[in-house]
């Protein structure tokens, strides 16, 4: 959940964390009953906080400005490391889902039938996953990170001229295009897949 200033103050007059071993981070957890502004009832919330190790080999004291917070609500009676461990292996699958959404359309629905919207559904996340594969595996480091709506705009919105010659078809892109040779990069990459 997001850090305010109102779950700041309350996590602040808590004293009895729970200590939790780990070999590069001091790692201390607390559960507590929170209501935010915008909630009609409280709920339970679980506060992570960790700092960094030091390894000089001498013992440390830990300021307040050394600790990052991290709170998640909940309704699992786990202990804070546990649920920390459990939604820190899905924090990043909204904004996947996000992409799939506003990208490929995954939440339009084409027709009234339940089979050509599954063959619809299907076909979307092909295409989404294809794209994912094709940027893990082709993709220079720095394009890896780009959204397809990012993509298109630096690779697929160019001036480019499909020729057929001799029972070929050549796309000749336009001279100064200016992700010209990451795009041959990326082509001669998807040719080894093959």
């Amino acid at each position: 959940m997001k850090w305010t200033q109102h779950l700041a103050s309350d996590v602040a007059v808590c004293r009895y964390w729970k200590r939790y071993v780990d070999e590069d981070w001091i790692i201390e957890g607390i559960t507590l009953i929170y209501k935010a502004t915008s909630w009609k009832k409280p709920h339970r919330v679980a506060v992570i906080r960790k700092a960094q190790v030091c390894v000089d080999g001498q013992g440390r004291i830990v300021f307040d400005e050394d600790w990052q917070y991290e709170a998640i609500v909940t309704n699992l009676e786990w202990d804070p490391i546990d649920l920390w461990r459990f939604y820190n292996q899905r924090c990043c699958m909204e904004i996947y889902i996000k992409e799939a959404k506003d990208s490929f359309s995954i939440d339009r629905i084409t027709t009234g039938e339940f089979e050509a919207n599954e063959l619809d559904l299907l076909i979307k996340l092909l295409a989404y996953n294809l794209f994912e594969r094709i940027k893990r595996d082709c993709c220079e480091p720095v394009h890896q990170g780009y959204t397809i709506a990012r993509f298109r705009l630096e690779f697929f919105h160019c001036a480019a001229t499909l020729v057929q010659h001799s029972r070929s078809i050549v796309l000749k892109l336009i001279q100064d295009f200016a992700s010209r040779y990451d795009w041959r990069r990326m082509e001669a990459r998807v040719v080894q897949l093959e």
